[in-house]
């Protein structure tokens, strides 16, 4: 095949400088950073590495695959990290095919040798199928890293909602406030157990009058608490039990004979010679 390869990395900087521009003309602020040169820099090196695998694919160089994936998983974890969306990143990757789709037009306009359309064909299969096979591993990795970032983000996000509150030495308050799934339930056990062996809790009051909804899993996680915590030594005693929580506790058959509970947070507190007034 005519060496549309070399042409390519030739004219690597010229192809690089039209992608950039071409990004930023389009607005993206990663593109638009002036006064970050350790960025700039970095962007230069993904599309200077990019070129180098399109001009490898058209050589047909055996170890091209492998460097593929490599660059697009590295850029998907970038991307991801600057908060790039995926829609502008393959708008930036369909860019960069025009870009090249129209090198290919010049150096066959250029060109002395003779070039068939058998040539031009394979080209842009070539092309194609590169361009194409980035696109989906990036793709793939983005929503990869984005669902780790998330998950994260929800793990912080429940056990910082379940804070137990220290008011004295031993003596803790964990204030339970809105809807509780399968996943923060299980958080919850998880960060009171935590909470409770560093705080060096000998009491701890569980308010759930914050909670709207309490069904079976809620209840259950409850007694999980309380089950677990009265292993650690500790006595909870549950306040803001309502009439529903009770019948559902019944009807869960879960022994609560044993656990101490309080209509409300404040009478449970008096009863330790915690004075508060009730609203």
């Amino acid at each position: 095949m005519i060496a549309l390869d070399q042409h390519v990395t030739e004219h690597k900087e010229d192809i690089i400088k039209q992608w950039l521009e071409t990004c930023s003309s389009k607005g993206s602020w990663l593109y638009s950073v002036k006064d970050q040169q350790k960025l700039e820099q970095k962007l230069k090196d993904q599309h200077e590495s990019l070129v180098t695998i399109v001009a490898k694919s058209l050589s047909k160089a055996e170890d091209v695959k492998d460097e593929l994936n490599q660059w697009s998983l590295q850029c998907a974890r970038d991307r991801a990290v600057h908060e790039v969306s995926v829609t502008e990143s393959v708008g930036q990757f369909n860019a960069f095919r025009h870009i090249i789709f129209e090198w290919l037009q010049k150096f066959s306009e250029a060109s002395s040798q003779e070039i068939s359309i058998q040539d031009i064909y394979e080209w842009s299969q070539i092309l194609n199928q590169t361009i194409d096979e980035i696109i989906e591993v990036f793709t793939e990795e983005y929503h990869q890293v984005t669902m780790i970032q998330l998950n994260a983000q929800k793990e912080m996000i429940n056990e910082l909602s379940a804070p137990i509150m220290p008011i004295s030495d031993g003596i803790g308050i964990l204030p339970l406030v809105g809807e509780i799934d399968t996943y923060r339930a299980r958080t919850i056990l998880e960060s009171v157990l935590q909470q409770c062996s560093a705080l060096k809790l000998s009491y701890l009051f569980l308010d759930i009058s914050g909670v709207p909804i309490v069904d079976t899993m809620v209840a259950y996680q409850i007694f999980k608490v309380i089950d677990s915590t009265k292993l650690l030594g500790i006595e909870t005693i549950i306040s803001g039990i309502r009439p529903e929580i009770a019948q559902t506790v019944v009807k869960l058959g879960l022994d609560f004979s044993n656990v101490k509970t309080e209509q409300s947070l404040a009478k449970a507190l008096a009863n330790k010679g915690f004075k508060i007034e009730e609203s």
